[in-house]
């Protein structure tokens, strides 16, 4: 009897101690699990994860626990995260289809469609009725492009569960981005008659009022969704875009003040703080702000490309800020030239001597790099021109007696620029310019005239004026182009009838008609070249790049899409018996063997339709075909058309056959034929690089997929 005592009394001990700690830490998981419920409707994502954690700490095997945290780290776009507890949620909670759909919508994020698809095929193979799964495959139409294709899959899905928030919402911002108004409109009233305490609800309430100009509206619904959350940012900051697109600058700078208060990281609030203190004309406030910004977020590059147009126009060349603003384009070239990307490296180097002309450091670095690519005379002028500003600075700065090592290091640089002045100018003796006696870079090369327009949204999410800035940065990326020049309209026009009629009263040859967009990662440019004389439709580039510096190379493949299809023309500079001097030469394409048409000044007239040039056979004078070209200039022979000579000095050589050579790469030159076909090797490139995009599949993130994704 003893020893059943004791084995009662050892079984009572061993249930207290295995069966009791467990039940408590069951206990306290699910307290930790409910204050993160808490915190994750008040999209507090990172206090949520934190006690999500340590819910799982206790009991790693809480299944709701896991699914929960991984959508907390969706939300924070930590898609991987996402991915990988959403694995491990399916192996011990019961609502399997819902992390299913988790999943595949992170893997959409991640980029791996294909993966996703087959998530959601295969929860609608097990639960047809499921309505989150059509959502996914939906935003794979999206992504495709396939609007209409989403569209029925929400209206699927709404059948199937009437009062469906997402699909609602999703229903409202698909159908007004198909032009379908009214049905938006109808479709948000449905969301707001269920859901009116939501704040996201009003949130894409405000912005589909403000996306159809509808201000008053939008901003009822925008002030609605802070009222009933004061923490919701993007409300605040949607708000601020609203009264921004009203003019009503003191309002946004307060929201934004606001905003910075409570997070200073808010590089949005910055960015639009700035751009309305710009609005007021206060320069210098707008300078703090757009700096204060970058230091949080340095590529920015909207902020940037505003930070740099406003100090262009606004502040004195000689301004010594404006150095530490090049610096980081010279920095950016530095490392482009230890990459051996060279055309990367030269725009960098032209953007940062745009900012700062006077740099004398960066502007060595420049010419160092002429010399080692070959342009030898580009080079020499480069090394001229910083020996007459260092010149001009000497004589302005007090000369100080005793010199420091500083200025022995200057003196160095000067001695070593002065030897490879006088070397340069010996070996270029004899070139082209110098038996001609024309100095080439006093040459006027301008050939085409370009105008930009861009086409305005009502509202952006991101930055304010995103179209305005980027059509001035495409005005700025031909600056390095001598053949083309680009002006461009302040104001946005309504569309294409505006656009052709200021085109064609400015005298333009073509024009080119942009839109942007973008999200975070992602940067976009639509743009189509027209002829400014007929209004016809010459070349389509559709631009789409994602990660840093996305806006540059953006601007990069513009320029390069639109010089593709220019053709390469010159100007006569002078006829000795039939031997010409044309302002074209190696930096422009031309090598030995080239052919021109020789054409009477003033009659070479954009095509009626499609890129190229023509002009009647009656102006036609002759060929030239080049024998000897240097860097600037050519000569070769002319051979008259007809009995009479009446050549002049003045009139046009045409490009009609470039040999087939490969050369150096530049994007900076026209390289078409007077048909507007490829002639040299950037050409080429730029139409494979644009059957490249074409083929490239359509997936691509947009704002209208951003916002959908954002509704949980």
């Amino acid at each position: 009897m003893k020893k059943n005592l004791l084995r009662g009394i050892a079984f009572a001990f061993l249930i207290l101690r295995f069966s009791c700690p467990v039940s408590a830490q069951k206990s306290s998981a699910l307290e930790f699990f409910n204050r993160a419920q808490k915190l994750q409707l008040e999209s507090r994502w990172f206090d949520a994860v934190d006690l999500y954690q340590e819910a799982l700490s206790l009991n790693p095997q809480y299944g709701d626990a896991l699914y929960n945290l991984a959508l907390c780290h969706y939300a924070l776009g930590s898609y991987d995260l996402c991915v990988q507890y959403a694995d491990e949620a399916s192996r011990y909670a019961r609502n399997f289809s819902d992390i299913q759909n988790l999943k595949g919508m992170a893997l959409i994020s991640l980029g791996r469609v294909d993966e996703a698809k087959s998530v959601f095929t295969g929860v609608l193979k097990d639960f047809p009725n499921d309505v989150n799964a059509r959502f996914g495959l939906a935003e794979l139409d999206l992504l495709d492009g396939r609007l209409t294709v989403a569209e029925s899959r929400y209206q699927d899905a709404l059948k199937r569960d009437a009062s469906n928030r997402k699909a609602l919402l999703s229903l409202a911002l698909v159908s007004a981005e198909m032009g379908k108004t009214e049905i938006s409109e109808n479709y948000i009233r449905q969301a707001l008659s269920y859901y009116s305490g939501e704040p996201e609800v009003h949130y894409m309430a405000a912005y589909l009022a403000a996306k159809n100009m509808d201000y008053i509206a939008a901003e009822q619904r925008a002030r609605s969704a802070v009222l009933i959350n004061g923490n919701f940012d993007k409300a605040y900051s949607l708000l601020a875009g609203i009264l921004y697109a009203q003019k009503r600058f003191n309002e946004v700078i307060d929201i934004c003040d606001f905003r910075i208060g409570r997070n200073r990281n808010a590089v949005d609030a910055w960015y639009l703080k700035g751009r309305s203190l710009q609005q007021q004309g206060k320069t210098e406030d707008a300078i703090s702000a757009y700096e204060t910004g970058l230091s949080i977020a340095p590529q920015d590059e909207v902020m940037r490309n505003a930070l740099e147009q406003l100090v262009c126009g606004a502040l004195m060349i000689e301004d010594e800020r404006r150095n530490v603003w090049a610096d980081f384009h010279s920095d950016k070239a530095a490392e482009y030239g230890r990459n051996f990307e060279g055309i990367a490296e030269r725009y960098e180097y032209q953007k940062a001597l745009s900012i700062s002309p006077l740099n004398n450091k960066i502007r060595q670095s420049f010419a160092d790099m002429l010399e080692r690519d070959g342009h030898y005379e580009l080079y020499l002028q480069q090394l001229k021109f910083i020996r007459e500003n260092e010149s001009a600075e000497k004589k302005q700065a007090p000369v100080k007696s005793d010199e420091n090592s500083l200025s022995v290091k200057r003196t160095r640089a000067q001695i070593k620029n002065d030897d490879a002045i006088e070397v340069y100018e010996s070996l270029l003796r004899n070139n082209i310019s110098s038996r001609w006696n024309v100095d080439p870079f006093y040459l006027d090369k301008t050939r085409w005239n370009i105008g930009i327009y861009y086409i305005k949204k009502p509202i952006q999410l991101l930055h304010a004026d995103l179209e305005e800035i980027s059509a001035v940065a495409a005005k700025e990326v031909f600056n390095g182009v001598p053949s083309a020049y680009v002006e461009i309209q302040l104001e946005p026009v309504d569309g294409y009838g505006q656009a052709f009629r200021l085109a064609r009263s400015s005298g333009c040859d073509y024009f080119v008609i942009l839109e942007a967009s973008e999200t975070e990662r992602t940067y976009s440019l639509d743009a189509v070249l027209y002829s400014a004389r007929t209004g016809t439709k010459t070349s389509e580039i559709h631009v789409y790049r994602t990660g840093n510096d996305c806006m540059a190379r953006a601007m990069q493949r513009l320029r390069q899409g639109i010089l593709s299809v220019l053709p390469i023309r010159g100007k006569v500079l002078r006829n000795v018996h039939g031997q010409l001097l044309v302002d074209l030469g190696k930096n422009d394409g031309i090598s030995k063997g080239s052919e021109f048409h020789v054409v009477r000044r003033g009659t070479v007239m954009t095509k009626d339709s499609g890129p190229g040039v023509s002009y009647s056979d009656k102006n036609f004078l002759g060929t030239f075909v080049v024998e000897l070209a240097d860097e600037e200039l050519s000569e070769g022979v002319y051979k008259k058309n007809g009995f009479y000579d009446t050549l002049n000095v003045g009139d046009e050589v045409v490009l009609v056959k470039n040999p087939e050579k490969d050369g150096e790469s530049l994007d900076n030159r026209p390289a078409a034929d007077e048909s507007g076909e490829p002639a040299t090797e950037d050409a080429r490139k730029a139409e494979l690089e644009s059957l490249k995009e074409s083929l490239r599949p359509a997936s691509r993130e947009n704002e209208l997929i951003h916002l959908i994704r954002t509704i949980i």
